[in-house]
């Protein structure tokens, strides 16, 4: 289902989605609406909803760039509050929040990190966030270049975690021995309350490097590449439900291509697969009740945004 088409008249692309499922069953979808083909371009960010298991949606609201690069958003949902976090020019980060089900929300307010005056860009995840024994935390990517203040290598990866929302604290970085510019990450609870990392990396393996931690934000261990995840150095997601990880990306080193979601009980040790589309990009996933919910880039340039719901999909642990 295509969910948002690029007409050409005022976005040249539709980009980085991100999907979360509410406690009501409310489906909200939020990405970046570039006015030209660039990381850095003149950005919005639009947040749209469903109430009708994805059949239809509508705009709640459009965050304008008006002339500034307003990048990754990652929403979080917290009991019956929704969290919502996005920078300004890979470096002011802001969150807004929203108390009626994703029907409106809050005006953006700037958040202070420590980590802001030591790197160039700054960016979290993108796609969603989680909730673990009443932290809410997400990956964030930093990059420091003295020669190219916008360029995003080298870079190093972390965590942010907060309590309330407001106030949010740097973990540990991961790998900085062994991962060669890390970026985009996903988070997942494992079935014994773990946290699982699904990194993105330019080792020259392409293959996803995963880790774990008792906390999401310190702790890291058991860093590995995993053969059975290619990666042509795209954006993976991740979600869980009653101790089932889902991992989506490209199943593909060479080219992003067949998005693929595997599912696992035994931190992808043994695992599932659903093909999902073969043009592919971007992507996240969210799940409720045996239903898989993806949003996920097409066609960039040419095409738009879709959405697409697995129901009553085969388990390999059920």
């Amino acid at each position: 289902m295509l969910i948002e088409k690029v007409e050409g008249e005022k976005y040249s692309q539709c980009r980085i989605p991100g999907i979360v499922i509410t406690e009501s069953g409310t489906l909200l979808a939020y990405y970046e609406c570039r006015k030209s083909n660039s990381d850095w371009a003149d950005i919005d960010i639009k947040i749209i909803r469903s109430t009708d298991d994805g059949d239809s949606w509508q705009t709640v609201t459009i965050f304008e760039g008006n002339g500034n690069t307003l990048n990754n958003p990652v929403m979080f949902v917290n009991e019956n509050k929704l969290h919502f976090l996005f920078l300004e020019n890979y470096k002011t980060l802001f969150r807004c929040e929203s108390t009626d089900d994703g029907q409106s929300f809050s005006t953006p307010e700037e958040i202070h990190i420590n980590c802001d005056l030591f790197y160039n860009v700054i960016a979290v995840g993108p796609g969603h966030g989680i909730v673990h024994n009443g932290k809410m935390i997400v990956p964030v990517w930093l990059a420091q270049n003295r020669d190219d203040p916008k360029a995003h290598r080298p870079s190093v990866i972390s965590t942010l975690y907060s309590d309330n929302g407001k106030d949010w604290s740097l973990g540990d970085f991961i790998g900085t021995d062994i991962l060669v510019n890390p970026s985009e990450c996903a988070l997942a609870v494992t079935d014994d309350n773990s946290i699982l990392i699904s990194i993105r990396n330019e080792n020259g393996t392409n293959e996803r490097a995963f880790a774990t931690s008792r906390s999401g934000y310190d702790g890291w261990t058991d860093l590995h590449f995993d053969q059975a995840f290619p990666d042509p150095v795209c954006m993976g997601s991740m979600c869980h439900e009653s101790g089932t990880v889902y991992h989506i990306n490209c199943e593909s080193k060479t080219a992003r291509e067949n998005l693929t979601v595997k599912i696992s009980r035994d931190c992808f040790k043994s695992f599932d697969s659903i093909f999902v589309d073969t043009p592919a990009g971007y992507s996240d996933i969210a799940v409720r009740n045996n239903t898989l919910y993806i949003l996920y880039e097409r066609d960039c340039t040419n095409g738009g945004l879709y959405f697409k719901k697995i129901k009553s999909y085969p388990m390999l642990h059920p």
